[in-house]
């Protein structure tokens, strides 16, 4: 018998027919090259129905029950900060502490959401004389903590508070180095 990391009755979302969710997405999120979860994402800067709202609300016990055996596993890297590389973050493996550092901010969250990125290079803000400073960033999942609330035409998902709000798990540790411009040929 093969058992799964996400159990079979986790990983799959609710089913409902898409025609009554324009303003969802439902993502696939790897978690090894033979499993994945399903997690329901509101398209940015939508407008929400009735049915979508409820969606995500009531869904949010499940991811959350897969967020934390996530998190037992790897480990979460919480940070306030943008740049959350140079934040210096301990890093948390009981999911009660990550929500407990997103309560902190008086962020009372109803909904998650979950993306995951492949290997990334990218340029830090941070540089010095001749060289930029890079960063190899592993493969990692990102939890959004989502606030689902009542507007004039329906629901709005807020993912962050006033504060820039980042929990990450990454699958490996980001490697940071400064390496010299390179010049152009003339």
């Amino acid at each position: 018998m093969l058992f799964s990391f996400i159990p079979q009755k986790l990983a799959i979302a609710p089913s409902i027919p898409k025609a009554e969710f324009p303003n969802l997405l439902l993502r696939e999120i790897i978690i090894d090259r033979n499993s994945l979860f399903q997690v329901w994402s509101p398209k940015s800067n939508a407008i929400l129905n009735t049915l979508e709202a409820d969606l995500l609300k009531s869904d949010c016990l499940r991811v959350e029950a897969i967020c934390t055996r996530l998190v037992s596993l790897v480990g979460a890297t919480c940070s306030e900060h943008e740049e959350h590389l140079l934040s210096n973050q301990k890093l948390i493996d009981n999911w009660e502490d990550v929500k407990y550092f997103a309560s902190k901010y008086k962020f009372k969250p109803n909904a998650i959401d979950v993306l995951y990125s492949t290997q990334t290079i990218r340029q830090l803000n941070v540089s010095s004389n001749n060289s930029l400073k890079w960063v190899l960033e592993p493969p990692c999942w990102e939890i959004f903590f989502l606030e689902v609330n009542p507007v004039d035409q329906g629901f709005k998902a807020v993912s962050r508070p006033n504060n820039y709000l980042s929990v990450i798990l990454w699958t490996g540790k980001p490697i940071i180095k400064h390496i010299p411009q390179m010049r152009s040929r003339k």
